[in-house]
Parts: structure tokens; sequence; C-alpha cells
């Protein structure tokens, strides 16, 4: 397999857009000849198993990784040496977002983005709170849960969209375009 379409896949906490997340993953591998790596905030460890989606994707995914630092895994020395082409961040949560955009690099997602921005390894991030106002999202027993999405969660997916070395992704769809480019390269 190329390093052009091995691809790291950061995972965060948030239960927002979390079965979309693993099921567009799902499709990706089984429509794309594409290798996707997924590396598991401590956050985004439990979301999965509180979604009861962890095995799954252990299942699906040839390689599953969760933090133990902000460098360990050492995904932020792949990440350098060459053996992603793009780091994808979704579901990314704001705090997640809010530590990017102010460069806080404390956490194995954030400290891997920091490092991929530093020698231009393409960085596409998925924000669930991307516009004010309330939602309505799902809890693992199916049933609904409102959030309101505040102000300051929008100002700083706004800042991180001024960012180079970032592409901010409005839906979760978009990844198949930026996967489709990988190919036309």
């Amino acid at each position: 397999m190329s390093t052009a379409r091995r691809i790291a896949w950061g995972i965060t906490g948030s239960g927002d857009k979390i079965r979309e997340t693993v099921a567009l993953m799902e499709e990706l591998i089984a429509k794309y000849e594409l290798e996707v790596h997924v590396y598991l905030s401590k956050e985004g460890e439990v979301v999965l198993k509180f979604y009861r989606l962890l095995n799954d994707v252990k299942r699906v995914f040839p390689k599953v990784t969760p933090e133990r630092g902000p460098n360990a895994p050492f995904l932020s020395g792949k990440l350098q040496m060459g053996t992603y082409s793009l780091f994808l961040i979704a579901p990314a949560t704001a705090n997640t977002v809010a530590k990017i955009a102010y460069g806080i690099a404390d956490s194995l997602i954030t400290n891997s983005a920091a490092q991929a921005m530093k020698v231009n390894v393409p960085v596409y991030i998925f924000p669930v709170d991307q516009h004010e106002g309330e939602l309505v999202t799902k809890l693992p027993n199916g049933r609904d849960l409102k959030l309101r999405i505040r102000k300051v969660d929008v100002e700083n997916v706004e800042r991180l969209r001024l960012m180079d070395g970032i592409t901010v992704l409005g839906r979760l769809e978009e990844f198949e375009t930026v996967v489709k480019q990988l190919y036309e390269e």
C-alpha cells in the first residue's frame, strides 16, 4: 500500500456524530483502496465504549491505538516522517477545536495536529459544534439529547478556518472528497 493512501484518523470524545463517523470510515475503506489507522483520544475511547462501537472499530480497522499521552503513541513522529499523507479528525469536540485554535498541544490529537501542520501534512477537521443554537443528537439508548452550541465554540471553529494547514469541513460527507483527491495526485 502506498503511503499516499495511508491516513491517520483521530477520534475525539464527541458522542454527537460518532455513529455517523464510524459508518463513514467503514464506507470509505470499502469504496477506496485506503488504509486507515485510527488514533483515539482518551475520551474518544470512552465515548466509543459508551456507544458500543469500540469493538466494531477494532474489528474493521487494522490499527486502532488509544492515547497514553500527548506523544504516546508517537503519531506526531509518524506524521513528520511521512507515514501518513493526511491527518483527519472527526468528530472533533469543542475542547479539541479550542486547543488547536489556540496552539495548545497537550493531547495526542492536538499535539499531532500541531506537528502535522509544521511539516505540511494536511489536517482536516470536522468539528461538531459549528453553528450557534440548539441541536438534537442521539444518546446510546436512542433517546434524543438537546445540546446548546455556544458562541465561543463557533468562534473557535472560525479561528481554525483561518489557520494554515487546517481545513475545516462543514459536513462529514466532505471527507469522501478529501479521500478522492488522494487518487488524483
